[in-house]
């Protein structure tokens, strides 16, 4: 894996059209200064360096954020309310539709709507004609996944794939560390993962699919339609997929949250503190995602892994975005996400954006690229995680 540069630029239209109205101004304003500012041309120069600062504050990013940006992003991440990270978390309803045969639990929040699917590994699949071709042991086709995205007149916002993984073994004396755990390349103190599981976060805006709604009996009725065919489709490639109750998608929550208890969190720059230690959250480079980096990021030896791979259909294609959550009880070391990106002043945010809840506002902002119609991306669902092997170099260095 390879982090991106800190420094980036934004370029978005919106912002770029801003920037240049601006200048425009600023350029204006120093054009009618009195005359006594005009002498050399002084004023319209130091119009010229106001304008050029401007820019390359709004235009060039650090961390993600830009530079114009960060006194107040700072501000309101040390003054962000940790309630909001579960305010989606509201009450569900259970809707069984006619003729379907699962009951599934819906949450709404918003005017927005959320389902979840359970996601297992299956232990043995059987073969035979009438059985859907199977992907690999212990593994989710993100493909399968993606074309689901699209159901004739439906159309969801998204599907993010969460995976939490626990590690409840005693702990290595010197606390986390990066799968490499020491200089000479020693793994004796990784600790496996106890448990590892898998849901499917189905998102729908109800506004984008008036028409379907009109065709069926209710909203709920569409979603539920939806989600139990992503489920069909899902359950016999190699895994067991069903949708859940609005009861178990509570529990969802509590297992996502993996402990943390909003009134105990205090946010800070680059990571979340609570009492029992740190909980950091990172974004996965595009061009990084890919089956062997969603293997690797189960490699550090931390409490709680929770990786996210998101789904959004956008420009006729579907784009994929990953992150990834690590809690410890001491600050992750560089070892562990020398090659992911800080997700900077965003960390109330990554967590919220993994809950099986609703986001009526924009969705958090993270780099991502197109899904290839040939690509064979997966993500692994099985109950453990690889233990990675080393070797020692000629000067005692990890190979």
């Amino acid at each position: 894996m390879k982090a991106q540069r800190r420094f980036g630029l934004a370029l978005s239209w919106p912002r770029l059209t801003t920037v240049f109205l601006v200048d425009v101004a600023v350029l204006a304003i120093a054009s009618h200064l009195p005359d006594a500012w005009q002498t050399g041309h002084a004023a319209w120069w130091a119009g010229v360096a106001v304008a050029a600062l401007l820019t390359v504050a709004a235009l060039v990013t650090f961390g993600g954020i830009p530079l114009v940006s960060a006194p107040v992003a700072r501000v309101r991440n040390w003054y962000a309310d940790p309630q909001a990270l579960i305010a989606g978390c509201t009450p569900g309803i259970d809707h069984q539709r006619r003729f379907g045969r699962d009951v599934v639990g819906i949450r709404e929040y918003e005017g927005q709507l959320v389902t979840v699917i359970s996601v297992e590994a299956a232990p043995d699949v059987a073969s035979g004609r009438h059985r859907q071709q199977a992907a690999a042991p212990g593994i989710l086709p993100v493909d399968v996944v993606a074309a689901t995205l699209r159901q004739f007149d439906v159309r969801l916002d998204g599907v993010d794939i969460v995976s939490v993984g626990f590690r409840r073994g005693p702990k290595a004396s010197r606390g986390v560390e990066s799968a490499v755990q020491d200089d000479f390349g020693a793994a004796g103190e990784q600790r496996p993962l106890d448990e590892r599981r898998t849901w499917l976060v189905v998102r729908m805006d109800p506004q984008n699919n008036v028409a379907a709604v009109a065709a069926r009996d209710s909203v709920a009725a569409t979603l539920a339609a939806a989600t139990e065919r992503i489920a069909h489709d899902l359950d016999g490639r190699q895994c067991m997929a069903r949708p859940l109750r609005a009861a178990e998608i509570e529990d969802v929550d509590d297992a996502v949250l993996a402990g943390l208890d909003p009134n105990l969190i205090r946010p800070y720059w680059r990571f979340l503190k609570h009492p029992d230690g740190f909980v950091t959250s990172f974004w996965v480079s595009p061009s990084d995602i890919t089956a062997e980096t969603m293997e690797e990021l189960w490699f550090p030896d931390t409490d709680v892994t929770v990786v996210t791979v998101r789904l959004t259909p956008r420009r006729g294609g579907i784009d994929v975005s990953a992150f990834v959550r690590y809690h410890s009880d001491r600050r992750v070391r560089k070892s562990v996400w020398g090659g992911l990106n800080r997700l900077t002043g965003r960390q109330l945010g990554a967590v919220r954006a993994s809950l099986p809840a609703p986001l009526p506002g924009p969705p958090l902002a993270m780099p991502s690229r197109t899904l290839s119609d040939d690509e064979h991306l997966t993500v692994p669902i099985d109950g453990s995680a690889p233990t990675p092997e080393y070797s020692l170099g000629p000067a005692g260095a990890d190979r």
